[in-house]
């Protein structure tokens, strides 16, 4: 019963909503990896010499 609880609550919110969803999932990815993004861009351009930032 456990299974089709959280089946049934999977397609409720899924089902729907996931066009709604997934604008704010990926902004909210953006915001919680933009550090590492920034950090891959700078060392790309700055030639990847790898000070060691993180």
């Amino acid at each position: 019963m456990n299974t089709e609880l959280l089946q049934g609550m999977i397609d409720i919110v899924f089902k729907g909503n996931l066009l709604y969803l997934s604008p704010f999932l990926f902004l909210l990815m953006v915001i919680l990896f933009a550090d590492r993004i920034i950090g891959l861009i700078y060392d790309s351009i700055s030639g990847g010499t790898g000070r060691g930032r993180y």
